[in-house]
């Protein structure tokens, strides 16, 4: 597993979205950096990190991310958890397997939810683009605007560059974890045992397939009174969308006793 350090202080692990890499992170990890010791993570098979045979279940990727993540950080030093999306129910298996180990979690729209069927996704197939590479950056940034950011401005050149590597560079089907299940019962075990978690979900990543009041309410119902925050002029990539308001509440929460 490919692992991007910077920084000193506390360790500060951070997990990506799926079809993403450390760069899911990029507009946060010089600022974390300035307090803590970021690792910032390409999960396997995504960005730089070694591919997983193709038959990989969820519940077998999680074991392996748990592996892992004791090779990579061995001993019972304290760790600090930040997962976006697909990142976020792997942080969530993970603070309920570490048990008290992990200190804080914070969570950026979480997936892991159950799998069900909510609104059309109409998002366009990266085949369709056949090689020509004008269309699949064209086809990048229309799946940019439906899934993860609010503003087509928020869409850059730089935005682009970052998603057709993330996205020829994906070998593991995110579905897998994000639609698991795992989520909520993982936060409830964090919860019962006194885990602090904190929730951060863009005010506008709410839409017929993902319905944010009925997803933050189970999460809701799964943890009580949850450290909630709605990001401001930001998607589902709060983290990128509005950097600076995520990595304030994200530095105010991790810097907490």
């Amino acid at each position: 597993m490919a692992v991007r350090r910077s920084g000193h202080g506390p360790d500060l692990v951070l997990f990506h979205g799926g079809m993403g890499s450390w760069k899911h992170w990029i507009r946060n990890v010089g600022p974390l950096s300035e307090r803590f010791t970021v690792h910032a993570l390409d999960h396997p098979a995504y960005g730089d990190s070694a591919p997983v045979p193709r038959e990989t279940t969820g519940p077998q990727y999680l074991d392996l991310m748990h592996a892992l993540m004791l090779e990579t950080f061995p001993g019972e030093a304290p760790l600090r958890l930040a997962g976006f999306s697909f990142g976020a129910a792997i942080a969530a298996s993970l603070a309920r397997r570490l048990g008290p180990r992990v200190s804080h979690l914070a969570l950026i729209s979480p997936g892991g939810f159950p799998a069900r069927k909510f609104g059309e996704r109409p998002i366009r197939s990266y085949k369709e683009a056949a090689g020509d590479e004008r269309r699949f950056r064209e086809i990048c940034r229309h799946n940019l605007l439906v899934n993860m950011l609010s503003d087509e401005t928020s869409v850059t050149e730089e935005t682009l560059d970052i998603q057709v590597e993330c996205v020829r560079r994906t070998r593991f089907d995110s579905r897998k974890v994000s639609a698991g299940g795992t989520l909520l019962g993982d936060l409830a075990a964090v919860a019962g045992r006194g885990g602090k978690i904190r929730l951060l979900w863009g005010e506008r990543d709410d839409s017929a397939f993902r319905p944010a009041r009925l997803l933050i309410g189970e999460i809701q119902a799964a943890v009580p009174d949850l450290d909630l925050h709605r990001i401001p002029k930001a998607g589902h990539w709060a983290a990128y969308e509005n950097a600076p308001e995520v990595n304030r509440l994200l530095l105010e929460f991790f810097d907490g006793a």
